[in-house]
């Protein structure tokens, strides 16, 4: 019972796998049910009773092959501020994510190879204070670039302009990233494009400015 109750202080949401991983059955998670002091989130999946429900644990369930992408890692990233109506996870070739639709439906789930699973994975938190795994802003550029036939154009444009906004932003491992997943003639010409947008705007700034002064 100790070893369910830190489990549970430092993640809200426990499977069965989990449970039998740290020496609890599911006979005894039932008991809890039943005593009310866990809830039956999905068939095998419980969480503290009276937690509010963080879909992003729900989702990943302390997966280290689950990882949040696209559309999502847009608003966790503050590229986008369309709240998309599912998540996006990416996991690699082969990965079985049958247990992950049971628990959560509105999932979108994309698959890559082995070798570029890993690649841009950072750690964050949620907006409850929960980690899980996302790949960082460039690695969510490179997914988005090469996915934009599925991407709507408002958001696509906007996580764009966003981005190389940014001061915190990244071109160095933006543009290798865009080597390993063949893309970098499709990077090397957005950074052109916004870079002679941004001169015009700077030329436009200066002969107003001059114009200001006559």
């Amino acid at each position: 019972m100790t070893s369910l109750q830190n489990y549970l202080n430092e993640r809200p949401v426990i499977t069965n796998k989990d449970a039998a991983r740290i020496g609890v059955n599911r006979q005894l998670l039932s008991v809890l049910v039943k005593e009310g002091k866990l809830e039956r989130l999905r068939p095998g999946v419980y969480q503290k009773a009276g937690e509010v429900i963080d879909d992003f644990m729900l989702v990943s369930a302390n997966s280290n092959q689950v990882c949040f992408s696209h559309e999502t890692a847009l608003i966790l990233h503050d590229l986008s501020d369309r709240m998309p109506d599912r998540l996006y996870i990416t996991v690699p070739q082969g990965y079985n994510t049958s247990h992950i639709k049971k628990r959560y439906i509105n999932l979108k789930t994309r698959y890559v190879k082995r070798k570029h699973h890993k690649i841009g994975i950072i750690t964050m938190k949620t907006y409850f204070g929960n980690k899980i795994l996302v790949y960082d802003m460039e690695r969510t550029i490179c997914d988005i670039i090469a996915d934009r036939e599925n991407i709507e154009k408002e958001v696509f444009v906007d996580a764009i302009t966003r981005y190389f906004r940014r001061k915190d932003k990244d071109i160095k491992k933006l543009i290798k990233y865009s080597r390993q997943f063949k893309i970098e003639n499709e990077i090397l010409r957005y950074i052109e494009i916004l870079s002679w947008l941004i001169l015009q705007v700077l030329k436009l700034k200066h002969e107003i400015l001059l114009h200001k002064s006559v």
